[in-house]
């Protein structure tokens, strides 16, 4: 079923801050506009003083048109609330968009309140990016009530928003986290950061904050290079003096692991595929904001096998798909079983090789982008016929 060719989408992202869901959105975005749809994005015009509107950085980068005039906060603040639903309105009318697309709590109640009184109301559409659904409080009752379709990540959450939401199975759709195809051969790091043949590299991507769990990254380095002292481990992230100080320098010299541990630092764009591409094995401990881990599926998509703890969806994105070896394993979030399995593939190149394997037609398969655009589409089209149809 295809769009009809004058359908109008606009995306709402409620907050200018590079974190959590920003980065997917932008991407499923963008895809959507290379397939033809006339996509537009809401540029949020809320920035707390001496903030980075990251956000508005990447939709220029992305070269994707936007739309201005909403305040799109995070965090829920009735005065800008209702002045933003009188703007969206207005927006809708004059620009006669189809499809509000939302991609966080702030815009999908947003976008409802917004429809109430329009004649001829846009269908709202929300992906979700955490693992577990919405808490049914009476905002996000209100939001979903008036919700055409829901992209869930998982199966789990697919059935927590139908028996939460009263919505139909039909209309909660799984549309797994994506990631973009990489080139896996390319330049490395590992002779910029010293490396020898003979070493194994394990990575972890994270940013250096307390609940990050980095006591047990540590403890865990220790259990491993006792007994596979060829290993040491990459950490690529960032974090204030304070905590830099406190959950990696301290706790690296106290347990003796200096010569164990590299530390390159926030890396992005070519050199942090060139980061991924050093790497033998990939390690994630904790969720941050971003509920889907896109770090996890980047490292897939280079064909890192992982090891995970059991937090969030981190099981889900490991799990075997298809026959064979899966792309991970999440296990006890303990430093000993955390160590066994991390030692299990290093000390096995045929193991590591499956896995590596496994990484990529995970990605290449089951997380692919542009058919995740198409599907995308094929959704808008249906809802608009839907809605289109004598009742």
């Amino acid at each position: 079923m295809n769009l009809p060719r004058d359908a109008r989408i606009l995306h709402l992202f409620a907050n200018y801050k590079w974190t959590g869901p920003a980065d997917p959105a932008i991407r499923a975005a963008a895809r959507l506009r290379g397939l033809g749809l006339d996509v537009r994005f809401a540029i949020a015009a809320f920035v707390h003083r001496g903030g980075e509107h990251r956000v508005a950085e990447e939709l220029w980068r992305w070269r994707l048109p936007v739309v201005a005039g909403l305040e799109l906060r995070k965090h829920f603040h009735v005065p800008s609330l209702l002045r933003d639903v009188r703007r969206l309105r207005t927006i809708v009318r004059r620009d006669r968009f189809d499809v509000l697309h939302c991609h966080q709590p702030a815009d999908h109640l947003l976008a409802a309140l917004a429809c109430r009184r329009l004649e001829a109301p846009p269908v709202i559409v929300r992906t979700l990016y955490d693992a577990e659904a919405p808490p049914a409080g009476l905002r996000t009752r209100h939001a979903f009530r008036r919700t055409a379709a829901v992209l869930a990540p998982t199966p789990s959450v697919q059935q927590q928003v139908v028996e939460r939401f009263r919505l139909p199975p039909e209309r909660v759709l799984l549309q797994e986290p994506v990631t973009e195809p990489r080139q896996i051969e390319g330049p490395d790091l590992r002779a910029t950061w010293g490396i020898g043949d003979h070493e194994l590299l394990v990575g972890i991507t994270a940013r250096i904050q307390p609940h990050r769990r980095f006591e047990l990254l540590w403890q865990t380095a220790r259990l491993v290079v006792d007994r596979q002292p060829n290993v040491r481990f990459v950490l690529l992230g960032r974090g204030n003096e304070a905590d830099t100080r406190r959950h990696v320098s301290e706790p690296v010299a106290r347990l003796g692991l200096a010569a164990h541990v590299v530390l390159p630092g926030y890396q992005k764009g070519p050199d942090y595929d060139a980061a991924l591409r050093s790497l033998d094995t990939f390690l994630f401990l904790v969720p941050g904001s971003d509920g889907t881990c896109r770090a996890v599926c980047d490292a897939m998509a280079f064909g890192l096998p992982v090891v995970t703890t059991r937090r969030g969806m981190l099981p889900d994105l490991v799990a075997a798909r298809r026959p064979g070896e899966p792309p991970g394993v999440a296990c006890d979030e303990t430093p000993a079983a955390l160590a066994d399995e991390l030692l299990r593939l290093l000390q096995d190149a045929a193991l590591r090789r499956r896995r590596s394997e496994a990484a990529r037609a995970r990605t290449l398969i089951d997380m692919d982008p542009l058919r995740a655009a198409q599907r995308t589409a094929g959704l808008y089209a249906e809802l608009l016929a839907a809605r289109a149809a004598p009742r």
